[in-house]
């Protein structure tokens, strides 16, 4: 996929000035897409004031190293900052989003890519499986800084989930789209145990826990890590049941929806986003705010590669009966719309 036109990296940093040799990296995550490190650089020298190239202290100070992954069909990163920029951002206040920024890797070949396989190469036994042997994109030009949002110390809290399709499409009944798909995919592998079934979150109790007390209940037994202390687990439900941030973004889906044919890239981007709350435990007057809420992974999608897989699978949600609970066999699920019905 080629770079959109009128782009111009004139003023994007280029990583590789920072003395790639002297970094100490370490291997963070990876998808089928992108692959996360953190880097660290060396102190600097007593006799400098600290400053490194291009007037920057440390580019790397609060931020992760995202790079493509090779054999990754998705579009450049060019392409997906500037889609961030001019879709995603005028939807959310910039505090509800986690922050990026497009760098340079280098010339090729780049240092920084070398060192970064040279990485997987001895984090290779502790990988996935099916990702075992993937590599950086070996061209790659571009990378992306995105800010950290894991715990700043061993007493804060770090909760990440995805809130998925949060408002029901108008052709749903008894089911929202997410419980359907799940009884779907039960449909067709059967060997899955009632207990999975009932075990899958409805995404609508996200917002219901707002006002609905079994919806509450619900969320906090499915986020609530088994480390939270008492004070954190209050943060949480507080923030649960006063949130602006879920709402907001059900309000986005629900103006998207796939089914009125605007915008489908966006639409299915929305439903696929993750959500990273930071609960810190420093006390008030630090100026840290107590829980950060910010939405993640809203690069855009490849409408064109995946619109038949997406029509396709709704049209096996519509006539199977899956939205409406009419399949055979019927399928339970732990659907909010199915348990409103059932009361």
């Amino acid at each position: 996929m080629s770079q959109s036109a009128g782009f111009s990296s004139d003023h994007i940093p280029d990583i590789s000035d920072y003395s790639p040799e002297k970094w100490t990296i370490k291997f963070v995550n990876e998808g089928a897409a992108n692959l996360v490190f953190e880097v660290r650089l060396p102190p600097s020298p007593p006799s400098t004031t600290g400053s490194h190239r291009n007037g920057h202290s440390d580019i790397f100070q609060g931020k992760l190293l995202r790079v493509p992954k090779a054999g990754a069909k998705t579009f450049p990163y060019p392409e997906l900052q500037q889609y961030w920029d001019s879709t995603i951002t005028p939807l959310f206040p910039p505090e509800n989003l986690v922050q990026h920024q497009l760098v340079k890797l280098g010339q090729s070949p780049s240092k920084v890519i070398s060192l970064l396989d040279d990485l997987l190469i001895k984090e290779e036994p502790g990988r996935r499986k099916d990702f075992r042997g993937t590599r950086v994109l070996p061209n790659a030009q571009y990378g992306m800084l995105i800010e950290d949002m894991r715990s700043r110390n061993p007493s804060d809290l770090f909760v990440e989930f995805k809130p998925k399709w949060l408002s029901p499409s108008p052709s749903q009944r008894t089911r929202c789209r997410n419980c359907a798909r799940e009884a779907y995919r039960d449909h067709l592998d059967p060997s899955h145990h009632k207990a999975h079934r009932l075990g899958i979150l409805c995404p609508l109790d996200f917002v219901a826990c707002q006002s609905n007390p079994g919806s509450l209940d619900n969320v906090l037994k499915h986020i609530a890590p088994t480390s939270a202390s008492p004070t954190q687990r209050d943060q949480l439900t507080n923030w649960l049941k006063t949130n602006g941030l879920l709402p907001l973004l059900q309000q986005a889906q629900a103006k998207y929806d796939p089914s009125l044919g605007v915008n489908l890239e966006l639409a299915m981007t929305l439903r696929d986003c993750s959500l990273f709350l930071r609960i810190s435990s420093l006390g008030d007057g630090t100026g840290q705010p107590r829980i950060e809420a910010k939405l993640a992974d809203l690069d855009k999608k490849n409408a064109a590669k995946k619109k038949h897989h997406w029509e396709e699978l709704e049209r096996n949600l519509v006539e199977g009966g899956f939205y409406e609970g009419k399949e055979t066999p019927r399928e339970e699920t732990n659907c909010l719309l199915e348990r409103i019905k059932r009361n």
